[in-house]
């Protein structure tokens, strides 16, 4: 019986060095690099796929990997050039028409990007990516009221996808449509309350329909889910077209702001003192300390001076009524 397992075992081995000295070279390289790149390690894998590429310049799927390795390395430019090379031969090959999208959004080249995702678009109408990209090339182009059109089209595929309606609400605010706006940001929170964004948003919504008090919450909200504790539970991200100019710019002037020399800090206090009385007539307790008005990095907690501005809001309407 022990001879019988030994022959087994023997002959599933004689099997295996067969079948490991049929494989050809290409194949090896390329076997290597795939378990690199699954591992994460996209250098090794891309110099892998390179060396495949030597020996077979049109092997589709070293042309493919080797792409996706640039990509998720931040090399778009080279990354569209290998993806350009797969679609030559494989025009509707969806996964590839998608990242090649990503990579000339992610490098401005908007109008690229739109062949890209109308064409994955067209290969499969029901692809929610492709409609989300497209959405956000529309957006970087300023053509909102078209843009809004296609995230709709998004959403129709897959209802409250949390990325398109983000983008929406974007969209919607730009067009100063602050009711639609809501609604999306709300709609996401109905199934995902861990995403910080999604409330500072609210909150600057809120401020602009004169309601303080929700807005305080929401950015009081913000900045509970700002701590890396809960980035690292956080179940979506911003969309790539949705990142910090869209409402932290067009909500406080301060961002981004550098630290401002000390003859300017008291110019600053004296203006800021000037507007308070002549508000009210008279000195008003510190709302603003210097300490924590310009931070050591040289921008304004967002969220802190969103929540003083309420508050000092609050304190000249009661001065009013008084």
């Amino acid at each position: 019986m022990a001879s019988q397992e030994q022959s087994s075992l023997d002959f599933d081995s004689d099997s295996r060095d067969r079948k490991e000295v049929s494989k050809s070279p290409l194949e090896g390289l390329f076997e290597a690099g795939m378990e690199l790149f699954a591992g994460g390690r996209y250098g090794e894998a891309a110099a892998h796929f390179e060396k495949a590429l030597q020996l077979n310049r049109r092997h589709a799927e070293s042309l493919k990997y080797l792409g996706l390795a640039l990509f998720h390395q931040g090399k778009f430019d080279s990354a569209t050039e290998h993806f350009r090379q797969v679609l030559d031969a494989q025009p509707d090959n969806e996964e590839v028409l998608l990242y090649c999208g990503s990579a000339y959004l992610a490098i401005s080249r908007y109008d690229y990007a739109e062949q890209c995702y109308r064409k994955t678009v067209a290969v499969n109408p029901k692809n929610v990516k492709g409609y989300l990209g497209l959405g956000q090339v529309l957006y970087r182009k300023g053509l909102y009221s078209e843009a809004i059109g296609i995230f709709k089209k998004g959403n129709e595929q897959e209802k409250d996808n949390p990325e398109v309606l983000f983008m929406l609400g974007e969209a919607y605010n730009k067009l100063d449509e602050i009711d639609q706006a809501v609604s999306c940001f709300e709609a996401i929170l109905k199934r995902h309350q861990d995403n910080p964004k999604v409330y500072y948003n609210l909150g600057i919504l809120y401020d602009k329909k004169a309601l303080p008090e929700k807005a305080s919450l929401m950015y009081r909200r913000a900045k509970e889910l700002s701590s890396p504790q809960s980035a690292s539970r956080r179940r979506f991200s911003v969309p790539a077209a949705g990142d910090e100019e869209i409402f932290f710019s067009r909500s406080l002037t301060v961002v981004g702001r550098v630290a401002s020399d000390k003859k300017e800090k008291s110019l600053n206090r004296a203006r800021y003192e000037k507007f308070r009385k002549k508000q009210l007539g008279k000195k008003l307790p510190l709302i603003l300390d210097e300490v924590e008005g310009i931070e050591r990095s040289g921008t304004m907690d967002l969220t802190k001076a969103s929540l003083k501005i309420n508050e000092a809001i609050k304190i000249i309407k009661e001065g009013k009524r008084k």
